[in-house]
């Protein structure tokens, strides 16, 4: 049905050529769509960071992310709040498309990210998918395209979207909403999909969705340091650490009891005890968190906070693929009443509620180097990686 859309959207625009253009929202109608002002600082030489994108990512401002390597695609954290105002029916990593139901309207929202490298124009490449996917006329594409726009995680940027809208024959409301971007010199391809029951408009539904729903647009290797992250890690994150075993010569001793494991050195002199968990009132309460994380590791030693704070130490831990080494963690160092050394290294989230941490001991060899061992085979890995 191309690009995994849900149905067609074209026998829907068929029966009437009317948009919505009448009420001033996120996902706009062709009465208010506008072409954004590109911003001076564009081009093939590329933004260094994140924080550099223009207030509108535009389809000619794409090129600007061919410096370097980024990573592109949707930020689901927003929509698992926990309050139930989205359920996951399919997902969250199947072959990049999630499908959810909205709550409030009824709709079905499918969420596709995909590879994309056709040609090296965004504009046109969008445009084709778009056709694609929402299987207009091409005759009638250009006079039923719109655009819109998705917040870009952690930043006060928006990534540009073409979309297009069909009614029902005879019916007010909107039923569905087809809206793509393709950034071609990342070959990353997203689509949003709406499809709302009668009584329920789709624009009206995408623009709650937008209210949650952010697109990440980070350069690799770029830092997720404490501040960096409010959005960025979602509560369905988790350890990934199948390397140590499959390459990296650890064996598992403590299977998972439901949020901590434990393994042994191949040559038995170390352990790592690896934790996922919600945090308690006192984590989540912290200022930041950095200061979650010196909890979180304060109750996990059941120590001070003082004694945890006086002595940490700054580390960063692989966020999504393992060589990835962008996101800020702490460590602290200790020596147990046998003698053996030992260096836990954390990270708490306070907007995700979720703790990692890894504790690792040795009896003869530096613990602090059996961790930087495990660094490179284990990460914290969010939905869709």
């Amino acid at each position: 049905m191309g690009r995994g859309a849900r149905g067609a959207l074209g026998a829907a625009v068929a029966a009437t050529v009317l948009l919505c253009g009448c009420a001033p929202v996120r996902i706009v109608g062709p009465a208010e769509a506008a072409t954004p002002t590109p911003a001076a600082t564009t081009g093939t030489a590329g933004w260094r960071s994140s924080s550099e994108l223009p207030d509108v990512v535009t389809f000619e401002h794409g090129d600007g992310l061919r410096s370097g390597s980024w990573h592109v695609g949707w930020n689901h954290a927003g929509l698992w709040g926990g309050d139930y105002t989205y359920v996951l029916s399919a997902g969250p990593q199947d072959d990049g498309l999630w499908e959810y139901t909205q709550n409030a309207t009824g709709c079905d929202i499918v969420l596709v990210q995909s590879r994309n490298a056709d040609g090296t124009d965004d504009l046109a490449a969008t445009d084709a998918a778009l056709a694609e996917s929402s299987e207009v006329d091409a005759a009638a594409f250009d006079d039923l395209v719109f655009e819109t726009t998705a917040t870009i995680t952690g930043t006060p940027a928006r990534l540009l979207f073409h979309a297009v809208a069909g009614k029902r024959a005879g019916a007010s409301e909107h039923a569905q909403v087809v809206s793509t971007r393709v950034l071609t010199t990342v070959g990353t391809e997203l689509s949003l999909q709406i499809e709302c029951p009668e009584g329920s408009d789709a624009i009206a539904a995408g623009n709650l969705l937008l209210d949650d729903l952010t697109v990440d647009v980070r350069r690799s290797g770029e830092p997720l340091d404490f501040e960096a992250t409010a959005t960025l890690v979602p509560d369905e994150s988790v350890w990934q650490d199948s390397a140590l075993v499959s390459g990296g010569g650890w064996t598992l001793t403590t299977p998972d009891d439901g949020g901590s494991w434990g393994y042994t050195s191949a040559d038995g002199d170390c352990t790592a005890d690896f934790q996922q968990s919600r945090l308690d009132e006192s984590q989540r309460g912290a200022g930041d968190d950095r200061v979650a994380t010196d909890r979180l590791m304060a109750w996990y030693y059941s120590w001070s906070e003082s004694d945890v704070s006086s002595d940490a130490g700054e580390q960063t831990l692989g966020f999504g693929p393992a060589g990835n080494r962008i996101l800020a963690a702490r460590t602290v160092e200790a020596v147990d009443d046998s003698g053996r050394n030992g260096i836990l290294a954390a990270r708490a989230f306070r907007q995700s509620d979720l703790g990692f941490l890894i504790d690792v001991w040795c009896t003869e060899g530096d613990p602090a180097d059996s961790l930087e061992e495990i660094l490179g085979n284990a990460s914290v890995v969010p939905p869709g990686w």
